[in-house]
């Protein structure tokens, strides 16, 4: 009987949905984070700047207690295993990794540390003529030091976003892996007990949480002339 459920069961979906709204709010956050630096629009710059902390903040926390590829222990591996995987690739192995590959793990956590210091830096920089960020009048002298990090910062964040659309390339072009249809619809694994709706809402609740934190930040005193 059990066997029979089991063999009925849906699959569960790679990356859950609050993962999934995590990637691509991210993604728009970033975009709306340079156009409007672009273009001097820096209440919508700070705006999506917090909406990153926020974000940031939440995929740190759901990767502790999230679903199974979502969690950090369950995808970071030391260096030989990544060293082993890149191998295996340029040996000819087109086999479909579930969640992060090992290269992409590490990956992750880069682009996830820059997008939190750069937040956290642009909150406490000034621009010395009309803005302020909501925490730079708490940082002393430090703020200009902050305002010059955040712009070098700016440099690396393009740099992990263009390695991250060449991967994403690769593994289409190359290796005939098709990566974003799965943080779209999710994608399947056999192997892992689907998330409950409880957890999913959960997982929503943290989300809130961490952005309404982010964006309360601006409450601290921040300039716009």
């Amino acid at each position: 009987m059990n066997k029979s459920m089991n063999s009925l069961q849906k699959p569960a979906p790679v990356w859950d949905l609050p993962l999934r709204v995590f990637h691509w709010g991210l993604l728009i956050a970033v975009v709306g984070a340079i156009a409007s630096a672009k273009n001097g629009e820096m209440y919508w710059h700070q705006k999506s700047g917090l909406t990153e902390l926020g974000l940031v903040a939440f995929r740190l926390i759901w990767g502790v207690i999230g679903s199974h590829h979502a969690r950090f222990r369950n995808f970071m591996v030391g260096p030989r295993r990544v060293l082993a995987y890149i191998a295996e690739r340029r040996g000819g192995d087109r086999s479909v990794h579930p969640g992060h590959a090992p290269t992409g793990a590490y990956a992750t956590l880069a682009l996830l540390a820059v997008l939190l210091g750069m937040a956290l830096l642009g909150a406490m920089s000034n621009d010395d003529i009309l803005y302020e960020g909501p925490l730079a009048a708490y940082v002393g002298s430090f703020t200009n030091r902050a305002s010059d990090l955040h712009h070098i910062g700016e440099k690396l964040v393009f740099f992990l976003i263009a390695a991250h659309l060449a991967a994403i390339l690769i593994y289409r072009y190359v290796l005939k892996i098709k990566l974003l249809p799965a943080m779209v619809n999710g994608g399947q694994d056999p192997k892992i007990t689907p998330i409950t709706p409880l957890r999913q809402a959960i997982g929503f609740a943290v989300m809130a949480a961490t952005l309404a934190a982010a964006h309360s930040l601006s409450n601290l005193g921040d300039r716009f002339f």
